[in-house]
């Protein structure tokens, strides 16, 4: 099968597509999908320079988040071959076939293209988990989303839209704004206007930031009384850190997101995010696709997203 595996840790050009076997099957029971379109996400861009917390030896497959059909599965396990699903891997992901842990696989809503599930799984999964686990959303909360014309973020905007939410969002250009707009925001900011619009708007109950910083820092002065800063990242590359007195003082909350990690303490966790995501795409949420790359050209999917040079999800086909 063709794979694209990072033999340097030296960022895009330390990939190479190779020509390899099947891996064996893992130790957890899993079943082997035949992989028709995987994400692009910005963990894959950290494995690529080992800057990543889990540094594989190279070569390795990254990928994280794959959909196509399934191979074969175990007995009993409710999927059968030919089944359209979508599935999380830890790795693998970049490659004509994949094992996937059977308690991180669900069936591709039947809405929904090979593409569009690819690009979904872990920006809207984890969008909901967010908005809902980990900040309390409640209809009629007026919710502020940072990087809004990226992957996560313009996901974020959707599920809030969905749920029933004012949304409003800050993106960095033109064409990332108008996606933010596309995604359900009722207004959007550029990065040099938002702090003061918002504050004068009468603030926030929930901000999802994924860029940490001083956004982070100014987010916690837009909280409304009772208001929730949910943080799901630092693309800023500068971690911050939360003023207890503005805590104090507005009763407010800060709450950290890591959807990977809990999906290691809550089994249930996949299974029940993925419901929640396919009865929002049976009520008409429809998957924004920034781009599509074959295999073959992952080097340049991943220079474009660490430029930033496209508005939304990045995804990478085989077929």
């Amino acid at each position: 099968m063709r794979a694209l595996r990072i033999h340097e840790p030296i960022g895009p050009d330390g990939l190479r597509l190779d020509e390899i076997d099947v891996p064996p099957p893992p130790a957890e029971v899993a079943a082997l999908v035949e992989v028709h379109a995987a994400g692009v996400g910005f963990v894959d861009t950290l494995l690529a320079r080992g800057r990543y917390q889990v540094k594989p030896q190279t070569p390795f497959i990254p990928g994280l988040e794959v959909a196509g059909e399934v191979e074969s599965a175990p007995h009993g396990s409710g999927f059968s071959h030919g089944d359209p699903v979508v599935g999380h891997v830890m790795g693998g992901g970049f490659a004509e076939s994949a094992w996937v842990p059977l308690n991180r696989l669900a069936l591709l809503p039947a809405e929904l293209s090979a593409v569009e599930g690819a690009a979904s799984l872990v920006n809207h999964h984890t969008a909901i988990v967010a908005l809902v686990r980990r900040g309390r959303l409640q209809r009629g909360d007026r919710v502020l989303v940072h990087g809004a014309g990226g992957g996560l973020g313009s996901a974020v905007v959707q599920v809030a839209a969905a749920l029933g939410n004012e949304v409003l969002a800050v993106a960095g250009n033109p064409d990332r704004r108008e996606l933010a707009t596309r995604s359900g925001a009722s207004t959007v900011y550029d990065h040099e206007t938002w702090f003061e619009a918002v504050r004068d708007a009468g603030g926030a109950d929930l901000i999802v930031d994924p860029v940490g910083g001083t956004v982070f820092e100014q987010s916690l002065r837009c909280l409304r009384p009772e208001g929730r800063l949910v943080t799901v990242g630092f693309t800023s590359g500068t971690i911050p850190s939360a003023a207890a007195n503005r805590l104090l003082l507005r009763n407010a909350d800060v709450v950290g997101v890591a959807w990977r990690e809990l999906l290691d303490v809550d089994p249930r966790l996949f299974a029940d995010t993925a419901d929640r995501f396919a009865a929002l795409v049976k009520d008409g949420l429809r998957p924004l696709v920034g781009a599509t790359f074959d295999l073959a050209d992952g080097p340049t999917a991943f220079h474009m997203l660490e430029d930033r040079a496209v508005a939304g999800k990045i995804v990478l086909t085989t077929r």
